[in-house]
């Protein structure tokens, strides 16, 4: 079969040849156009845009797979990207480590190729659907505007960006305008998976640097002592 981008364009992240070789051969046959890196530092500087999927291994790097999903999803110009990890950690907590962090599926090596190729296209019809059907919802206050579907936030039209633990505290906030939320409640909505880090210290942490990056509308971001943060009308 011709090399075709109909089916989607998948970038393939691995440094082992002979599994990198087998993938980009079996998935071309299936219809997909493939492209291949070998270091999972070499994809922050590629243009994603027409980018479909990603599937990375990359793990015994210093830059990792983990690393790397984490900077795309971060990221709201490659947040769209699917991501499948491929590596041969099968442990429960780096499962979980992955999900949490945007991953659309974990892949224990070695694994069935045409299992693999299944999980591919399941991959890409969620993608697709959400692409086709997921209206852009946006959160408003004041100049601040937050956009979920492509997780792009501006204030008076200028881009901010936000880690990952910034955006997801500011958009609980935004969804809460004139209620308060418990630190407790901000913890378990954040760091759900991480029962051990629990204090109050990381909260106030990272609001008061959320507070900074939203510059004046960060002022709206006020502590009720007893009940949690709220942004104030």
């Amino acid at each position: 079969m011709s090399n075709t981008p109909a089916l989607g364009k998948i970038l393939i992240v691995d440094d082992d040849p002979n599994i990198a070789d087998l993938l980009t051969i079996n998935l071309r046959s299936e219809g997909y156009q493939v492209d291949v890196v070998s270091q999972a530092t070499d994809v922050v500087a590629l243009d994603l845009s027409d980018t479909n999927l990603v599937i990375a291994d990359a793990m015994r790097q210093e830059f990792d797979g983990m690393q790397l999903l984490i900077s795309l999803k971060d990221n709201p110009m490659t947040a769209h990207v699917g991501y499948i990890i491929t590596t041969s950690d099968d442990s429960e907590r780096r499962v979980i480590e992955a999900l949490d962090n945007g991953a659309d599926d974990y892949v224990v090596k070695p694994f069935s190729l045409r299992e693999l190729v299944a999980r591919i296209r399941s991959v890409l019809r969620r993608h697709s659907v959400r692409a086709r059907v997921a209206p852009s919802t946006k959160l408003c206050f004041q100049s601040l505007s937050v956009d979920t579907s492509t997780r792009t936030v501006s204030d008076n039209g200028m881009q901010l960006q936000l880690t990952r633990t910034e955006y997801l505290i500011l958009v609980l906030l935004l969804k809460n305008i004139g209620v308060p939320t418990s630190r407790k409640e901000i913890f378990n909505n954040v760091w759900k998976d991480s029962p051990e880090m629990s204090n109050d210290r990381i909260v106030d942490t990272n609001i008061s640097r959320l507070r900074k990056k939203l510059g004046d509308v960060g002022s709206y971001i006020q502590n009720r002592s007893g009940l949690g943060y709220m942004f104030v009308m």
